[in-house]
């Protein structure tokens, strides 16, 4: 199924898909792992301010997004690499496509994009339902950590790292 997965830098025409798959991703997260309340601060509905606040982080410089498609470009998963902090934002794979290797594509991607950037290692906050994904790629945890949401709420994570040269 990979072979015709492509991953690209997104594009501000990318941002409604973008947020799109974001939330279906969120929304698809088993409520063991995060209460409804939870999930729907960590990504609500999908509206006009929230994809163009996606299409202004798309153009931010110390931000990398990237989008992997299928053959009829229809973005199906989205990863997200900050700059300046060597760390991994995000990463969402429609729910409908997960388990096909779109997450570890886009996560090797932007592993690369780092190298090329002179990063040691890279950081990241993974949502406990993430954590095993992680680990198989490498990562390993360091201590357990909240993250912040947009309502200003927080949600449990683990911060882990991985080294990368």
């Amino acid at each position: 199924m990979t072979k015709e997965i492509e991953c690209r830098a997104a594009r501000s025409k990318d941002a409604k898909d973008m947020i799109t798959v974001q939330f279906k991703a969120v929304q698809s997260i088993s409520k063991e792992d995060y209460a409804k309340q939870v999930l729907s601060a960590w990504s609500p509905k999908p509206n006009s301010q929230r994809i163009q606040w996606w299409a202004d982080y798309i153009k931010n410089d110390n931000v990398r997004c990237y989008v992997a498609t299928n053959e009829n470009s229809k973005v199906l998963g989205v990863g997200v690499y900050l700059i300046a902090e060597q760390s991994i934002k995000s990463l969402y794979v429609d729910p409908k496509h997960s388990g096909k290797g779109i997450g570890s594509r886009l996560l090797k991607r932007m592993e690369r994009f780092a190298d090329r950037k002179d990063a040691d290692k890279l950081k990241l906050k993974a949502s406990l339902n993430s954590i095993s994904f992680y680990k198989n790629m490498g990562y390993k945890k360091i201590k357990e950590a909240k993250q912040i949401l947009s309502n200003g709420s927080t949600m449990d994570a683990m911060s882990m790292e991985k080294a990368i040269n």
